[in-house]
């Protein structure tokens, strides 16, 4: 979900999207700042189910996402980054290999090629670049949007791919908090955009749990994080920046589908996922979309 947005010069609050009893994330954050993190910007957040903010319109009344004038991601990059201790990883760190590897051409990835920026037009096209570890402990608790960049930062030298979508898989959970991940973008210390996502672990947690079938014979682990990463996935390329596509009450494409399902999803390597749906103006205007959790026809799988 979209955030105010606030000027880079001030230091980022996080009070809309921590819990705010867990002092400790909130120590942590102003820790961050303290330390000079580098600005980012506000986070786009998936929120727990119970939290989840499906359908909107705001004072417009219209649930339709409108463009705010910004980029969008015509072709997308994705890159993995395992944080901490990942000696047991189970089936997650080759699950979110297979994912992005059959995300590009299909029929997910097609969900959002409706949608255009200043620069062009969303198309189905996407690479993985692959994943790489830092075994350095993680954060206990949830990272900051400045965080997040500087992690990135660090990986990629400095030097990220502007097309690039940078997500941070964390060993560690992210505390007392209402969500299950989040994209945001900033910039590093030399002036080089950068898109980030915080995926932590979301094992076990109930909000965080899609309920896949069975027979997918995926962990429950994996299932959850694969939801939020489509999720997070489809919003960074539709508004990677805070100036693209969005409605009246800051929805982006995932949030007004979030927690609403219509069976299995097979990518285009033939790996199957149980994924949320996504919204889709042209779907909701034609009638011809599954609805939403408000009851809106606008979501495609």
């Amino acid at each position: 979900m979209k955030q105010l947005a606030l000027a880079l010069v001030l230091p980022l609050s996080l009070g809309a999207c921590l819990d705010m009893s867990d002092e400790s994330s909130v120590d942590q954050a102003a820790t961050g700042e303290a330390n000079g993190d580098l600005h980012g910007a506000p986070e786009h957040l998936h929120h727990q189910k119970g939290f989840a903010h499906g359908g909107g319109g705001g004072a417009s009344g219209s649930p339709v996402m409108t463009s705010h004038g910004g980029t969008v991601l015509t072709t997308n990059k994705t890159f993995a980054i395992f944080w901490g201790d990942w000696t047991n990883p189970g089936d997650k760190i080759t699950g979110i290999d297979s994912f992005f590897q059959g995300w590009g051409g299909s029929h997910m990835a097609g969900d959002s090629t409706e949608y255009a920026g200043t620069n062009g037009q969303v198309t189905a096209a996407s690479t993985y670049l692959g994943h790489t570890f830092d075994t350095s402990a993680a954060p206990r608790k949830a990272l900051t949007t400045n965080s997040a960049v500087a992690e990135a930062c660090k990986i990629t030298n400095n030097n990220p791919d502007p097309n690039g979508v940078y997500f941070i898989y964390t060993s560690t959970g992210a505390g007392h908090v209402n969500y299950c991940a989040w994209h945001s973008w900033g910039t590093c210390s030399n002036g080089a955009p950068i898109q980030v996502a915080y995926m932590p672990n979301v094992d076990g947690i109930a909000g965080c749990d899609p309920v896949a079938p069975a027979s997918l014979g995926h962990s429950q682990g994996l299932n959850a994080v694969i939801n939020v990463t489509s999720h997070e996935l489809s919003e960074t390329i539709t508004d990677p920046r805070g100036a693209g596509w969005f409605d009246a009450s800051g929805n982006e494409n995932g949030d007004k589908c979030a927690w609403t399902f219509n069976g299995v999803e097979t990518l285009s390597n033939g790996s199957q996922w149980y994924l949320q749906g996504e919204w889709s103006n042209a779907a909701y205007n034609a009638g011809t979309g599954i609805a939403n959790s408000a009851g809106q026809k606008g979501c495609l799988y």
